[in-house]
């Protein structure tokens, strides 16, 4: 782009000096340089065109004078390799050059320019040759080419930059434009030329000699005006530290006195100005001279031209260590005392005798910057121990000494830079400080007040420059004494406090919220002297004698959020509490002698504390990205500098917690800090201050790139793969380039984004740029000075955000996922918008789609998934009964495939309508039907009618709109605004998945939930009505979702302030509309935030007393926007220590810290950002209080068989009771194959199955058979019944004992048993045999019998009526539930425990952490062939307690642990870890890791670990063990025990020892439901299969033209996926080998993906069957595509084969593309090509292949015979390789056809074989006789123009002719006569210029021009315009120092006579 910009310029240039007549520059006569070209001579310019480069150098050569004393010119000419033309020293005389260029053959050949490049710096830039590099004449390369190199430049090119050789880069035709770039020197736009032809050569002539001529004129000039930056950096102490040992030659020491001679000529060197102090060391330290002993330039410069070189060793840490003792110091010039920037330069070629980093370390504490130069071999390390950081700033290395001249300008320009912020940055602080005084005070207290002032004034010294104050006095009104601008010294300012003075009368009333609205609105703005703007710290003062009668709160916290710092002072009848409330936290007071005091609050830097919320954040990696062209004044940058400082200031930075990264961008993006740059938060605060500034245009889009691909990755230490959360804050104006993808494709990498917007920034741009929702992540200001504002706001966001992250989305996943623990049933069909879609908008559909399906218990008779997609028509993708489980249906969603096409809704929406019916058909009944709509258009029809006809047919659809959804169109679609939701783009739908799932399971959770729920209502003055409204809607909105009812929920209310009110008690209303009544009258209290008296007082209405019920659950709900005026934790531990659980909600200014002392959990915790952030969270704390995560919801695994009494002494209607009671019970189960089974058997005389544990699988179809039961007779036989139920148990009838399934039957009976002697038997063979007997006597039944069918009373439950069954069924269940283990999806496990016992535990609580570990024991099937458990306990050591081999029974693991005594001593997490990995998770220890059973780890911990563990943590990984941490207490930090995880939803944290049991059904949950990503598995084959037909018959069908790939493709597919057992892999079987495949671009975007899988011939089909209209191509991109394809894919071998029809790329680009793809991240094994039918250079394919072992001269292609079984044993060889390390593998050759064998017996018909080799080519066959000949068709289209060939071989040189004979001479001719005149020749080269003529009659007047197009930019200099009008006048300067007295002027004129004086008395 620099390129093209410079072109344009360059061609505008050249256009003016055509008009011109062709004017010729010509440089300088002292013009005196080394100038070389380098010409391109390949095949591709074509001896035409040379003629044309001929002709440029012609011109460009005779622009200079050319003498051995000037300027030398050499010239190199090359292609396959480089030839001199003449060297610098071969002419003394332009007219030799230019007659030679002139004749310059044509080389001819192949484009190797890096050849060309290192040519020129060995064999042209050297002395023997004629360079004068030593003699410091600038040294210039000029390349000129049309093509693409074929080797590499950017190597070469640099060296030829490292020695201080300037090159230009001229670029014809098809030169690659990013080679030039690499080629030429920067400024691109300066060095780097493009023509489209080679005609435009002469165009640019002019133009490149005006430029050369520049850089050889600024090349010989010093150095001191050519540095913008320096022109402003005019004050600093910078001194100079030279290496002047033996390493460095004399010649090189020469080079250094060039250096500094040159750098310093830069400077603005004066005793007030710079100062420059220089030191030299060796082995010892010599001054030269100190700071400020040279203040003229030239004495300066004439002593660093001769200060000796000393010689000897290398001491630099000696050297820096005097440096800080001897130069930096005010004895000898240094004016740090001055603020004056203090500077060092160290400049060293070689490594350190001493050390470096502790001296060095000094000397910047010392508020030195320092950079380090290294020349050669200096050691790298020990230069970055030297330089500050970052080091990409501070640091230079270079080659050569030679380079130093180069380097001088490029580094003045950036210590000129650091000067000057550095200036600012220590530029003292002040401040706009305005006093309210109280009208209404005692005249006493008035006059302290006043003193008060006056000491003040004379010690702040106020002025217009520095602190500023204004004056203000209040009662019921405000009055102004002065304005902030009203006085401009200290006198007028006590002036002004000597006539201040109370009112008279002061007996009014004290309004000072009027006074503080008045100060806020009038008192700090730029018309009264404010200087916010210029970001200058504002105080307001207030000094009151009482408390106020109107509100101040809201006002004041107003002031406070607006960046204004609060003083409050109380005197007289003033309250504490009333101070505190208005002040900014600490500044209150309650006296007067303070002004020493308040002076150094007023001039003392602002304080930034870690906020607990950000110390809970204590792990993140922080990423600024910048706009600097949007502060388009360096004083706007300078506030957006201090806006990052306080950011970061408050973020608990530390190399091992927060780091911090800065990109600062305009037109271009550069790293200012990567996240590894800095380890101490000091030090980056400190570069902070000096940023530098650009400004320039605003392409935020490619900052968000340059972030993703250059800052958030490994090297530059991201964190990410340790789990760390990656945040961005983007802080713009308006961008100027596209940033939705490169904002989605960063929040897809997994980085929070927040975008921050100044000024112009566009709202709408501001949402695309940040994550969803948008309330949370983005934030404007119109000014640079509020973003001050934004500083606490934002801090805490980020903090709270981060935290949430790491806590509470993984808990809300988990509460969502509970709650559909009930949803038993249900139909849900997706209609998916694929019109207008990316690929990579799709994948996060079907991510969205999974991650949805995996909440519920999927399977035909329980939750049903049908997927449709729609564009311009619909396609149904899968029905709700094509796929019978989880994991068919997620593999179903990862292969949709997308369709392209108009967005038309309404269609799908009418073919919904029978997508639902059949449904209903196949289940026979009716269940809940969803339908959830994502679409991201427009509709094109009218949607509102179908949306509403399908809602009529009881079907509930969600609306989900995406990018450009019509938000009209989704509401018509959902029906209600709870139904729909938007999100920016489609890397946001995760969000939102919950809260529709809470929408759907909420009523099956919630139905017949009992609990008490009580609000607590911040009614304080703070909010206004408005506000306060929300909070009842909030109220109102969970009132109407909860089930409200006497045996239900309660619902209170109370409201506090300073006081409490109650509005309802919880026992008052057993309704909805007396509630919702009480709460629309509820009025606002106001008055102040006293949140503990309130938890105090609500405590009692939890009681019976007051409403409450102590049988169910309890809850309270507090919202609040502020901080709490009193202590909270106590009253809310006995609130807590009562059962209740306690929801906080924190709006706006709300302290997180408190709200975490009142719930006691984080996860109970909600900080939101206003009142509009309530509504969001109504449906959440609705289903919370339903308590989805209570430890038994519904008994999920049991074998259960009711022995129902059905004999004569039960009535029909009891019997239906009966019926009714076991339905009951079946409902509050989980039904299924895999869960809970149900048997009935019937009795009465004779026992009878009615259905087996096998027969029904589903909860209808059980309730159906009960209902069909018949009716009751016969006598109650129980004791044959129950002999009879045993079998029925057995695995033949479905029981799973084997599988450790519980085991219950469930007797009911209503009388007593006939053959009651026959009970006992029977009844302890049931129990014998592990079946659990529930006896359930009804009205006769006989209690001693059930108990002895029962065997404990326990079991045992009686009802005196049938009808109290009722509500029997309820204690059953629970009964049920609670001795039921929850299904593990493990059937398998190794789990160890490693149990925290430092000393920071006490004894009961380790006591109660053995209780817990027990019951964590307990809930899995501990056995040998099932879960094992190892235990070990560590402090400071590990110690082991039970290895996975030595228990395999409950009892014995948790008598184990049980017996474990304490070690007490410090933490050491890391320890431990290893020492588990290394001892536990080994087969000789019970690991069955190589059997691939799960392996388990759970940390329990109370703190942070002594050392760090990420380490250790990723060794686990590396061995799929999971972890998962268990956090108690204060001290650990939720997202530091992430590290451990390395999964946020692995981490669990409780407030204290006594809540763990409250977690261990979640961590029991989380263990079984938890997978290990596939990895290597003995080993895995994934194959990637990419298409590149570029030549395309037709734009429709993938595979169009290519008949043999369409015929062998499939065939070619199922070949490769069989690959049988390897030399190291045990058994004959078949490897795991999965294919998939993907279709790229030109552009490299992904057209298609299939995800790697086992063979499927269904997804083969679906790839034989792609369409599409894009070419595909075999570039670049397509191999970047599937290096990114693989990053996914954990398989031990990876194999890439991509059929091609030839190569769309440059060879050399693709080889090294090719090479990434084996050492980038984890390496691809192999890559082949299979040339298709119609390929070009097929031999090209090969050079891009890799891995192919010793086959790899064999070419593959799609008609060779078998081809497929040739892939496999190139594959199978990459796999032995790769796997069994076997490099070599021998396979022979094919066997020949057998002889044909006896006809087989006929038997059944087999498998389909494969299909049959293609047979061999037949011979030619034998000439037909010619046809008639044809008619002549007509002329087809000219054919595209073929690839560039490549060079032939040169043919043998041929034999010597025979001479002939000489001619004799011939008679002359007759003349003949004239030949006819020929055409017009061409027009002939510009000749040269005449003279110049006399000048002509002037013309008259034209008529004026039309107005002409603009004009661009222009690199050469106009000329030098006339004398402006005066400007307007500056800001006065700073005051000046003392001057010394001047000479007595000469006498004045006389001056007027004065009026006369009063007479005197």
């Amino acid at each position: 782009m620099e390129g093209t910009q410079g072109l344009l310029a360059i061609f505008t240039i050249a256009t003016c000096f055509l008009v011109n007549g062709g004017h010729k520059t010509v440089c300088k006569e002292e013009a005196v340089a080394d100038i070389v070209f380098l010409v391109d001579g390949s095949w591709s310019i074509g001896s035409e065109n040379f003629k044309q480069i001929r002709q440029f150098l012609y011109t460009l050569v005779n622009s200079f004078n050319v003498a051995p004393d000037q300027v030398r010119i050499g010239l190199v000419q090359y292609s396959s390799t480089p030839r001199t033309e003449f060297l610098l020293n071969t002419f003394q005389d332009k007219q030799d050059i230019l007659q030679y260029i002139n004749i310059l053959p044509y080389m001819g050949g192949e484009t190797n320019t890096g050849l060309g490049l290192d040519f020129l710096l060995n064999e042209l830039f050297v002395d023997r040759t004629g360079s004068r590099v030593n003699e410091n004449v600038p040294q210039i390369a000029v390349v000129i080419t049309d093509g693409e190199s074929m080797d590499n430049v950017g190597l070469h090119a640099l060296k030829l930059k490292k020695q201080g050789i300037t090159l230009y880069a001229i670029g014809i035709k098809e030169a690659d434009e990013d080679q030039l770039k690499e080629i030429a020197t920067t400024p691109h736009n300066q060095h780097v030329y493009s023509v489209s032809d080679f005609a435009a050569l002469q165009g640019i002539s002019q133009s490149l000699i005006q430029v050369l001529c520049t850089t050889i004129d600024e090349a010989k000039r010093p150095i001191s005006k050519v540095v913008q930056e320096c022109l402003n950096a005019t004050v600093a102490d910078i001194v100079f530290l030279v290496d002047g040992s033996t390493s460095i030659s004399h010649t090189n020491f020469q080079e250094v006195q060039r250096f500094l001679h040159s750098f310093i000529k830069g400077l603005d060197i004066g005793a007030d100005k710079v100062r420059v102090g220089l030191a030299q060391f060796s082995n010892v330290i010599q001054k030269q001279f100190h700071l400020g002993e040279h203040t003229d330039q030239m004495a300066l410069l004439e002593q660093v031209d001769k200060f000796p070189q000393l010689g000897g060793g290398t001491d630099t840490g000696k050297a820096i260590t005097v440096l800080r003792k001897e130069f930096f110091t005010k004895a000898n010039g240094s004016r740090a005392d001055q603020r004056v920037p203090q500077i060092a330069v160290v400049l060293t070629d070689g490594e350190s005798a001493d050390d470096v980093e502790l001296p060095a370390k000094a000397l910047r504490q010392h508020g030195v910057i320092v950079f380090a130069i290294g020349v050669g071999a200096a050691n790298i390390n020990k230069l970055k121990d030297i330089a500050n950081r970052p080091h990409e700033h501070f640091l230079v290395n270079i080659e050569s000494f030679q380079a130093l001249q180069t380097l001088s300008q490029d580094l003045l320009q950036t210590v000129c830079v650091s000067m000057e912020n550095q200036r600012m940055a220590l530029i003292p602080k002040f401040s706009d400080i305005f006093f309210l005084v109280d009208s209404n005070m005692t005249q006493a207290d008035f006059k302290q007040v006043r003193n008060l002032l006056m000491r003040l004034v004379n010690q702040l010294n106020p002025s217009t420059k520095t602190m500023r104050l204004g004056l203000a006095q209040f009662a019921q009104d405000t009055k102004v004494e002065f304005l902030l601008n009203t006085h401009n010294t200290k006198e007028e300012y006590l002036a002004a406090l000597r006539k201040f003075r109370l009112p008279l009368r002061p007996n009014r009333s004290r309004h000072l919220g009027d006074a503080l609205e008045y100060t806020r609105a009038h008192f700090f703005t730029t018309a009264s002297g404010g200087r916010n703007e210029q970001g200058y710290r504002q105080f307001l003062v207030t000094v009151t004698g009482g408390d106020s009668k109107d509100n101040i709160m809201k006002v004041a916290r107003t002031i406070k959020s607006e960046g204004t710092t609060i003083v409050s002072i109380g005197l007289g009848e003033s309250t504490l509490p009333e101070l505190k409330v208005m002040a900014t936290s600490p500044f209150f007071y309650q006296t007067t002698p303070i002004a020493s005091v308040l002076k150094t609050v007023f001039e003392t830097e602002e304080v930034v504390t870690v906020t607990d919320d950000c110390s809970e954040a204590s792990l993140a990696d922080i990423v600024f990205i910048v706009d600097e062209s949007s502060s388009s004044r360096t004083a706007n940058f300078q506030l957006v500098r201090g806006f990052i400082h306080k950011i970061v200031d408050g973020l608990d930075m530390d190399f091992n917690r927060v780091r911090v990264g800065i990109v600062l961008y305009s037109n271009k993006a550069s790293a200012q800090v990567y996240l590894n740059s800095f380890q101490e938060k000091t030090n980056i605060l400190q570069f902070i201050k000096i940023l530098p500034y650009r400004h320039s245009l605003t392409y935020t889009g490619e900052a968000l790139k340059y972030a993703r691909e250059k800052i958030f990755i490994k090297e530059k230490g991201s964190r990410k793969e340790q789990g760390v959360q990656q945040v961005a804050i983007v802080i713009t104006g308006k961008s100027q380039d596209n940033v939705t993808s490169h904002a989605a494709a960063l929040r897809r990498a997994g980085v929070t984004v927040y975008a921050v917007g100044i000024k112009d920034a566009e709202e709408n741009e501001l949402r695309l740029i940040a994550s969803d929702p948008p309330n949370k992540h983005v934030l404007h200001v119109d000014s640079f000075a509020k973003l001050k504002t934004l500083e606490k706001s934002l801090k805490k966001r980020v903090c709270y955000n981060i935290l949430k992250k790491a806590v509470k989305d993984n808990a809300r996943t988990y509460t969502a996922k509970q709650s559909c623990l009930q949803t038993d049933e249900a139909d849900i069909f997706f209609l998916i918008d694929q019109s207008s879609i990316e690929y990579s908008d799709l994948a996060d559909m079907k991510t969205f789609i999974n991650e949805f399906i995996h909440t519920f218990h999927i399977g035909p008779h329980h939750v049903r998934v049908g997927v449709v997609k729609f564009s311009h028509t619909p396609t149904l993708e899968f029905d709700l009964t094509t796929y019978p489980d989880k994991p068919s249906v997620e593999k179903a969603v990862d292969g949709i495939t997308q369709l392209g096409g108009g967005t038309r809704t309404r269609l799908e929406l009418t073919s919904m309508g029978p997508y639902f019916d059949r449904a209903k058909a196949t289940r026979s009944h009716k269940v809940r039907e969803y339908l959830i709509v994502i679409t991201d258009g427009e509709c094109q029809d009218n949607v509102k009618d179908q949306a509403a006809k399908l809602r009529a047919q009881g079907i509930t659809i969600y609306a989900i709109g995406v990018k450009l959804a019509n938000d009209t169109q989704l509401l018509e679609i959902a029906g209600s605004q709870e139904k729909k939701f938007f999100v920016n783009n489609f890397d946001a739908l995760k969000p939102i998945k919950n809260d529709i799932i809470t929408d759907i399971c909420s009523p099956d959770i919630c139905k017949d939930m009992k609990g008490d729920v009580l609000f607590l209502i911040d009614s304080s003055g703070s909010i206004n009505n408005a506000d306060f409204q929300k909070m009842k809607v909030f109220m109102q909105s969970i009132i109407n979702k909860s089930d409200i009812g006497l045996d239900k929920v309660h619902v209170g209310i109370i409201q506090f302030s300073t006081s409490q009110q109650m509005i309802f008690p919880l026992n008052k209303y057993n309704d909805k509309e007396g509630m919702l009544q009480d709460l629309q009258t509820m009025q606002q209290i106001s008055g102040d935030t006293h949140t503990g008296e309130a938890l105090s007082y609500t405590s009692q209405f939890f009681d019976p007393p007051k409403g409450g019920r102590t049988n169910v659950k309890q809850f309270l709900i507090v919202v609040t926007d502020g901080e709490a005026q009193d202590e909270v934790k106590s009253p809310a531990k006995k609130l807590q220590d009562k059962g209740v659980i306690i929801y906080t909600i924190g709006v706006v200014n709300a302290n997180n810290t408190q709200l975490l002392e009142i719930s006691g959990a984080q996860e109970r915790v909600y900080s939101v950002n206003d009142f509009d952030a309530l509504k969001a969270l109504d449906s959440q704390l609705a289903l919370a209080v339903c308590d989805p995560e209570r430890e038994c919801v519904r008994t999920e695994i049991a074998d259960i068989i009711f022995l129902v009494d059905s004999s004569s002494s039960i009535s029909l209607m009891n019997f239906t009771i009966m019926k009714n009671f076991m339905m009951s019970v079946v409902n509050e189960t989980s039904v299924g194959e895999n869960q809970t089974r149900y048997g009935l058997i019937v009795f009465s005389t004779n026992p009878k199955s009615i259905f087996t544990l096998n027969e029904y699988k589903s909860k209808r179809d059980v309730n159906s058979a009960i209902i069909k039961l018949g009716e009751p007779s016969g006598d109650t036989n129980t004791g044959k019944a129950l002999n009879y139920s045993l079998g029925y148990f057995g695995a033949q009838y479905g029981g799973r004992k084997a599988l450790k399934v519980p085991q219950w039957l469930m007797v009911i009976t209503d009388g007593e048993a006939t053959d009651k002697y026959y009970l006992a038997g029977p009844a302890k063979e049931l129990r014998d045999n592990g079946i659990i007997v529930y006896s359930i006597g009804v009205v006769g039944a006989n209690k001693q019998q059930l108990e002895l069918m029962a065997g404990d009373t326990n079991k045992v439950f009686f009802v005196d009526d049938f009808h109290k069954l009722d509500t029997l069924h309820k204690n059953i269940s629970n009964e049920f539930c609670n001795i039921s283990k929850p299904v593990c999806e493990k059937t398998q496990g190794d789990l160890v425990l490693l149990i925290d016992s430092s000393g920071s535990i006490s004894s009961t609580d380790f006591t109660v952490m053995k209780k817990f570990a027990t019951d964590l024991v307990s809930s899995f099937n501990i056995a040998e062939q099932s879960f094992r458990v190892g235990v070990a306990q560590f402090s400071s050591g590990p110690k082991k307690e039970l290895f996975l081999n030595e228990y395999y029974t409950e009892a014995e693991v948790n008598n184990q642990i049980n017996n474990m005594t304490q070690i007490s001593y410090t933490k050491n997490i890391g320890k431990a870890l290893d020492y588990v990995r290394t001892e536990y998770f080994q087969p000789a220890r019970g690991s069955r890791i190589n059997a691939k059973v799960s392996q388990n780890l759970v940390v329990i911990t109370d703190g942070r670990s002594d050392e760090y563990v990420v380490q250790a943590a990723e060794h686990l990984r590396a061995m799929n063990i999971e972890v998962f941490a268990i956090g108690i207490w204060k001290d650990h930090k939720p997202v530091e025990l992430g590290q451990i995880t390395l999964n946020p939803e692995r981490v669990f944290s409780v407030q204290d020892f006594a809540s763990l049991d409250k977690i261990k059904k979640k961590v029991v949950d989380t263990i079984c439901s938890s997978k290990v990503p596939e990895t290597q598995a003995g080993c895995t084959i994934d194959i990637a299969m990419g298409f590149d037909i570029t030549r395309r018959a037709t734009a429709q069908g993938l595979f169009d033209g290519q008949a043999q790939l369409q015929a062998f493709l499939p065939q070619i597919i199922r070949y490769v996926s069989s690959l049988k057992g390897l030399c190291c892999v045990a058994g004959s079987g078949s490897i795991e080998t999965n294919i998939g495949f993907r279709i790229v671009e030109q552009n490299g975007k992904v057209l298609y993906d299939f995800n790697f899988d086992r063979y499927d011939e269904k997804i083969v089909e679906n790839v034989m069957a792609l369409q599409t209209s894009q070419t595909t191509y075999f570039n670049s991109f397509l191999l970047r595509s599937f290096h990114d394809k693989f990053q996914k894919s954990n398989a031990g071998v990876k194999v890439l084969v991509i059929f091609s029809d030839g190569l769309d790329d440059d060879v050399m680009k693709l080889e090294q593309e090719s090479d990434l793809l084996r050492i980038k991240g984890n390496g691809i094994s192999a890559l082949l090509t299979v040339a298709l039918e119609g390929v070009q250079n097929a031999n090209l394919l090969q050079m891009v292949e890799f891995g192919r072992g010793f086959g790899y001269k064999q070419p593959l292609n799609i008609g060779m015979h078998n081809l497929g079984n040739t892939l496999l044993t190139q594959i199978d060889t990459v796999a032995e390789r790769e796997c069994c390390n076997v490099m070599c593998k021998c396979n022979g050759h094919e066997g020949i056809r057998g002889n044909r064998g006896r006809p087989g017996t006929k038997s059944q018909p087999g498998l389909k074989g494969h299909p049959g080799f293609p047979g061999e080519e037949g011979g030619i066959g034998e000439r037909g006789p010619p046809g008639p000949t044809g008619p002549q068709g007509l002329q087809g289209c000219p054919g595209r123009r073929g690839l560039k060939g490549s060079r032939g071989y040169r043919g043998d040189r041929g034999d010597d002719g025979d001479h002939g004979l000489d001619g004799v001479d011939g008679e002359q001719g007759l003349i003949g006569t004239g030949g006819a005149a020929g055409e017009r020749g061409n027009p002939g080269s510009p000749g040269n210029s005449g003279l110049i003529g006399e000048p002509g009659v002037k013309g008259q007047r034209g008529l004026r021009g039309d107005p002409g197009d603009s004009g661009v930019d222009s690199i050469v200099a106009g000329p030098k315009g006339g004398r402006g009008n005066p400007g307007l006048p500056g800001d006065p300067g700073e005051e000046g120092g003392r001057a010394e007295s001047g000479i007595v002027g000469n006498p004045g004129p006389q001056g007027r006579r004065g009026l006369p004086g009063p007479n005197v008395q």
